[in-house]
């Protein structure tokens, strides 16, 4: 009966998806020029800066400059955009994220966050190419200010790869700008049995990617022992190996994280910490081996016992440690958009209301290494940006209006159309 009732349930959700006035086009917005200026703003650059009074030039895709308003009349013949009053802020990045891999949980043809295989090391699963551009989430969490995602895999102990995308909905072939940023991972029992058999397992996973590159022709030969995984899973590991993609190890428990920072030195590996619900108890050792740590700051309820330590200042004490912090809202694809309500928990619990910006901004770019075209209204970066009628981490705010690659985002998603259909309805029905 249960089945039946959740069988019903996707149904009319898939119905909804297909429903016409959903799917309709969002109201087209006017289109920008080339080159264009907003004038007359707060500017948070995302780096701890703010600019009063700024000038933001974006030509194509990137920020041309910042500065204050004597760019405007530099670049005089281009559209000057008084956004007088207004917040200007970096699009958000959502970090360890499921959009565009999960579409309903309860229907698996729209679930393509897993390999599905019964291996825990999946290091060379990339999942890609089964990012759904068209998915109905991307809309309604881009037009809440969330431009930007680290796209990450699930299951096993390693999951696959990273992808870092723009929501750009419907840009099938676009919207993915870099693959691999990172491989994602899990350091908890419950695929190994326990917390030292997943250590071990990942220290054999690192040290036979390093054995396995320089003795392909023995393995290839027969003349090897058996490996943790297969040659393709060991081979994903090599850019970790080199330092050029992190580790991405979703820990709670202070010990466990101690010990994922020994493996991380021994191999001399990038580590991220994802979730950390008990990293303020060891944040000094964390500071010290320079690891971001990606934590959810609603997170304070010990949800097993590695969390016991769950508390709501978790960021703030990172950070008064000397922790880069990413704030995320973790596990949930519906509901990246509550990023900004995340960053402003923080904030409320202790966090510098610029770090908090940093958290969900630049600190992100920085822990995928996509700062150099993400994460802070600079010059050369990428133009994704959000416009604000007042602080952006207040319960009552909104975006106003989204830029993604310098183009205005349509501020239109299924849940606006649905709430217009039935507001509508309620109208005609006085």
């Amino acid at each position: 009966m249960r089945r039946l009732a959740c069988f019903a349930l996707c149904v009319g959700l898939l119905a909804g998806l297909r429903s016409p006035l959903v799917e309709a086009s969002p109201t087209p917005v006017a289109e920008l020029p080339a080159r264009y200026l907003i004038t007359g703003v707060e500017l948070h650059v995302g780096n701890g800066s703010v600019l009063a009074k700024a000038t933001l030039v974006v030509e194509g895709d990137r920020i041309l400059e910042v500065g204050g308003p004597e760019l405007a009349a530099r670049y005089g013949d281009a559209l000057a955009i008084d956004l007088s009053g207004k917040i200007l802020t970096p699009g958000f990045i959502a970090s360890d994220a499921r959009i565009g891999l999960e579409e309903i949980g309860a229907e698996s043809s729209t679930v393509d966050r897993s390999l599905g295989l019964d291996r825990p090391i999946r290091a060379s699963y990339d999942p890609a190419s089964a990012i759904n551009a068209s998915s109905s989430l991307i809309r309604v969490q881009a037009i809440e200010g969330v431009t930007s995602a680290a796209v990450a895999p699930t299951g096993g102990v390693l999951s696959g790869t990273v992808s870092f995308i723009d929501l750009v909905h419907g840009d099938h072939q676009g919207m993915v700008v870099a693959r691999g940023v990172a491989i994602d991972g899990s350091m908890g029992q419950s695929y190994a049995g326990s917390h030292a058999a997943t250590l071990d397992l990942l220290r054999r996973s690192l040290a036979d990617a390093r054995w396995y590159r320089a003795n392909r022709r023995n393995h290839d030969r027969g003349q090897s022992r058996t490996l943790a995984a297969p040659p393709k899973d060991l081979e994903a590991l090599f850019p970790v190996l080199d330092g050029k993609a992190p580790l991405t190890l979703d820990l709670h428990g202070a010990g466990e994280i101690l010990a994922a920072l020994e493996l991380a030195a021994e191999f001399k590996v990038r580590l991220v910490i994802v979730g950390g619900t008990e990293a303020w108890r060891v944040a000094e050792a964390i500071a010290k081996a320079k690891v971001p740590v990606i934590v959810m700051p609603t997170e304070n309820l010990p949800g097993d016992m590695d969390r016991l330590g769950a508390r709501m200042d978790n960021a703030a004490l990172l950070h008064r440690a000397g922790v880069e912090v990413v704030i995320s809202e973790l596990g949930e694809p519906h509901n990246l958009r509550n990023i900004k309500q995340q960053a402003g928990v923080a904030v409320a619990n202790g966090l510098d209301p610029e770090a908090a910006l940093s958290a969900i901004t630049l600190n992100a770019a920085q822990a995928y290494g996509m700062d150099k075209d993400y994460g802070s209204l600079e010059k050369g970066k990428v133009a994704n940006f959000v416009v604000w009628d007042h602080d952006p981490f207040e319960l009552d705010s909104w975006a106003e209006q989204v830029f993604i690659r310098g183009r205005r985002v349509p501020m239109v998603s299924r849940q606006t159309l649905l709430r217009d259909r039935y507001m509508q309805r309620l109208e005609l029905g006085k």
